[in-house]
């Protein structure tokens, strides 16, 4: 907990929320060493890697702030201090208003205040994440940056039962790991008066029906311009592995891909084995500028740094793990992260899921490794109630945007900000509808990221999705031969001769 104070201690605790902000109605200042500002009696704190951009209305009058990393259809990063005027229609009309906000992807949130209807917005993805306490009129990046009181105590058996940060479980639909404090999900808004969330999209159910080309000439097109509006702006990290969704940034980077540098994670497992041998074959390919980061145990210390920034509100194992490792990145930089690129591929359907299975309470809550009891069942009954959604399908790719990316996706890249700050350049309302409006059997084909690579750059679908090839697959095809070989220890010859034969096996 960060309670406001002069003392060293809580500068010190302030100092480490990198790119984090806290919202009052009222005029309390800002953490120790944080900017500040004020609209009226509305008061923004931010930590000063965290850009602002003020909202003006047509008479010039502040009105609010976008905060973080907002890129616009021209292209444009745009930057700490720059303003952005509104027109008297935008200033007067929420739905208006919206058609504004959600013209701009990047990692975001719009705070307006001074107008009739003062409210409180996220990014498509929720990648800029945030929490609320109705009682204390106080909207905040993490729980860290609300007081503690007799109705904010911490969530010690729920907390307990999911088992974070050791487990790979997240706090359901709004529930974070304190009482009274609750999230802001993609899709909804806070209303600042009322102090309560409300769904304003999908108003109705997602009914288009583009084709499939013109999904991926439009999804590949906001892509590329919103990669290319970040490697202008400021220098940039894109982590490479054997995955489709990294592949796919690369392919849609490809006019500026001399401009990026690429990173690998060297994780002793057999997923960053893969990783670093297909990522290390592509960079040489075409000769890109490609760090492997060595792995190196985190001390306890960045283990702790790293749940700090978080305020304990999800688990990222892998993530987690690195937290030591990331340190050795160069900071200043923005980091592309290719989440979100499961919605297009029904990262939540199961293999006998059709658009009439009903999806139950029980399910979403099993999704989020989450105990079944009173208020988890209702906040899914309720979540349930309210989705406006064409179909069974559809109903769990949102479940997917709001839960995963909001409750889990959009609260890691706090921890993970040493290098600068990371951004989804899928992160835009129109390529998460053009997704979810994909016919079914495509999706399930999981072919969008192969399609988006063919037409970008199609000379990277030269190498397997997360396959082993070469000196890699032998090297891993030893590895299981020496595993069995240990447990067979009884029987050394078959052990060794099981070796010879995965060593001597075909090449692809």
């Amino acid at each position: 907990m960060i309670a406001e104070s002069n003392s060293n201690d809580a500068a010190h605790a302030n100092a480490r929320l990198i790119g984090q902000f806290v919202v009052t109605a009222d005029r309390r200042g800002s953490p120790p060493g944080w900017l500040s500002d004020r609209i009226g009696a509305w008061h923004l704190g931010r930590h000063p890697n965290l850009p602002a951009i003020v909202l003006r209305d047509d008479a010039d009058r502040p009105v609010g702030w976008i905060l973080g990393h907002p890129i616009s259809e021209e292209g444009k990063l745009l930057a700490d201090g720059e303003t952005l005027r509104l027109s008297a229609q935008a200033t007067a009309s929420p739905e208006a208003f919206e058609t504004v906000v959600y013209s701009f992807g990047g990692r975001f949130a719009v705070v307006l205040v001074d107008v009739q209807y003062p409210r409180f917005y996220l990014d498509p993805f929720g990648s800029l994440s945030a929490i609320y306490c109705a009682h204390q009129r106080l909207v905040a990046s993490t729980p860290n940056l609300i007081p503690y009181d007799a109705q904010t105590r911490d969530r010690v058996e729920l907390a307990q039962a999911i088992g974070i940060p050791y487990t790979e479980g997240m706090y359901p639909f709004t529930m974070t790991p304190r009482n009274g404090i609750e999230r802001i999900l993609p899709n909804h808004y806070l209303d600042l008066r009322e102090w309560r969330t409300v769904r304003h999209w999908p108003e109705e159910r997602l009914t288009e029906k583009p084709t499939v080309e013109e999904s991926v000439a439009e999804i590949a097109t906001i892509v590329k311009r919103q990669i290319a509006a970040v490697v202008a702006a400021t220098p940039t990290y894109l982590p490479l592995t054997a995955g489709l969704d990294s592949r796919m940034l690369l392919a849609c980077a490809h006019e500026v891909a001399d401009r990026l540098e690429l990173f690998t994670r060297a994780i002793d497992d057999r997923n960053a084995t893969i990783d670093c041998d297909t990522a290390r074959r592509i960079a040489q390919r075409f000769g890109l500028q490609h760090l492997i980061l060595p792995m190196v145990e985190a001390t306890d210390e960045d283990l702790e740094e790293w749940m700090f920034r978080i305020g304990y509100s999800t688990s990222e194992l892998r993530g987690w793990e690195c937290a030591t490792m990331y340190k050795r990145l160069a900071r200043g930089h923005a980091v592309l992260g290719g989440q979100a690129g499961e919605v297009a591929r029904g990262y939540y359907w199961r293999e006998d899921d059709t658009e009439t299975t009903i999806i139950s309470p029980e399910r979403l809550i099993e999704i989020c490794a989450c105990p079944l009891e009173s208020e988890t069942l209702a906040q899914a009954r309720a979540w349930l109630g309210a989705v406006p959604a064409a179909n069974s399908l559809q109903v769990l790719d949102l479940f997917f945007v709001e839960q995963d990316m909001g409750g889990w996706a959009g609260i890691v890249p706090y921890a993970e900000c040493d290098p600068g700050f990371m951004i989804f350049p899928l992160c835009h309302r129109r390529v998460v509808q053009r997704m979810l409006t994909l016919p079914a059997q495509y999706r399930r084909s999981g072919r969008l990221g192969r399609d988006v690579i063919a037409r970008e750059w199609p000379e990277l679908l030269d190498w397997p999705i997360n396959e082993p090839i070469g000196v890699a697959r032998l090297l891993l095809a030893a590895k299981r031969a020496i595993h069995r070989g240990k447990v067979a220890l009884r029987d050394p010859q078959a052990a060794l001769a099981r070796l010879r034969r995965v060593m001597l096996g075909p090449l692809p």
